[in-house]
Order: C-alpha cells, then structure tokens, then sequence
C-alpha cells in the first residue's frame, strides 16, 4: 500500500520520538525480576551520550530508569562467556537481578547489580564494599580494559573478580595488575581477597 507523504512524513517522526524516549537498545532481557510479579523487560540503551538500565512491564510502561551508569557499551564474562546484559540471582534470594555493565573513564568500567527492594518497591544497585579501606560504591570496579570482558568476571557461584591496579601502601612503588575477588554477604559485595596477575 502506497501512504501519502505527508503520512509517510508523520511515521518518520514518530519513529524518531520513539527513538528519542527509548535511546537505541543494546541489549535485551526478559523475566522475573519483581517477586510474585509477572515477567518484565529489560533493556540496555544509549541515551545520547549516557548508557542507562531501563525496566518495563509486560505492557511497555517504565518501571524504572537508572542514573548515567556509563558513556560506552562495555561487555562482561558470565559463567565463561561475554555478554552485556543479563538477569541472575547473585544474591541467593530466589529471585534474578539485573546485570550490566559501562565505561565511565578516564579508564574504568563499572559492572552493575540492581534488585528489587521489596521493601521500597523500587530497584536499587547492589553495593560494592572493601572493609579494609572503609569504601562502598554502587557498582565494582576495573581499570585494566579488556574488550571481550574479561576483566570483569562473573563465577557459577556467584563470586565476582575484577581485574585492576593494586596500588602499593608505601609511596615510591609502581601500581601491578590485580585480580579482586568479590562475594555477596549481608546485602552487598564483599572484597575478599586481591591477588597480582601473573607476570607475562
């Protein structure tokens, strides 16, 4: 069927308004995030210059929309394999949370966790803590940039490693590629351990 160009015209600028309140989707996920709720849609977008999470129910309207997490696409390693978006429980509660990740610069990416509050009913991120230093973020962190995702590392067990620089406690030594390893205890991600990488 043959439309009227001034039809034509109206569908271009609707597609274009879609695209300016959606963004351009990355990534895609459906399921369960909310519990005793029906499945949602999760979705990865590019915001002009901004990487956003945004969550909508099975009729398409926004359950939630985070902050900036990023201004690049950044993938991460699940269970052995790159992807960019995913629902998993890594919390042990039942229920999936949603997982992604972005580079934020200078020189590190940020991989993060959001899940249902149930006592606020909104979705919040997962914290990221280091006792030693008193130190808790909404997201981990990596400033060793792997394209593929490797340095942002998601185990079966749910345990976390992200791959950085361990700075040296006294002043004069030179910073060296370390592996931190995170697990979730009492509602955030817990540093446990840093190990240097191997020398290659």
């Amino acid at each position: 069927m043959k439309y009227p160009q001034t039809v034509v015209y109206a569908l271009g600028f609707v597609a274009l308004l879609s695209a300016a309140s959606f963004g351009l989707e990355l990534a895609s996920a459906s399921g369960k995030l909310v519990p005793g709720a029906p499945d949602v849609q999760t979705l990865k977008v590019q915001d002009g210059a901004s990487i956003k999470l945004v969550i909508r129910d099975a009729a398409g309207a926004k359950l939630f929309e985070s902050e900036e997490l990023g201004s690049e696409e950044r993938p991460f390693t699940l269970e052995g394999k790159p992807t960019s978006l995913a629902l998993r429980d890594l919390t042990g509660d039942g229920v999936p949370e949603a997982v992604t990740a972005a580079f934020y610069g200078p020189r590190a990416s940020g991989l993060y966790v959001f899940t249902y509050d149930v006592a606020t009913k909104k979705f919040v991120p997962v914290p990221c803590t280091y006792p030693k230093h008193d130190l808790t973020r909404d997201m981990l962190v990596s400033d060793l940039q792997q394209s593929d995702g490797s340095d942002m590392i998601i185990a079966a067990d749910g345990t976390v490693t992200m791959l950085g620089l361990q700075y040296p406690e006294k002043d004069g030594g030179e910073p060296v590629p370390a592996a931190y390893t995170f697990v979730f205890k009492d509602g955030k991600f817990v540093h446990q351990k840093t190990e240097p990488l191997p020398k290659k």
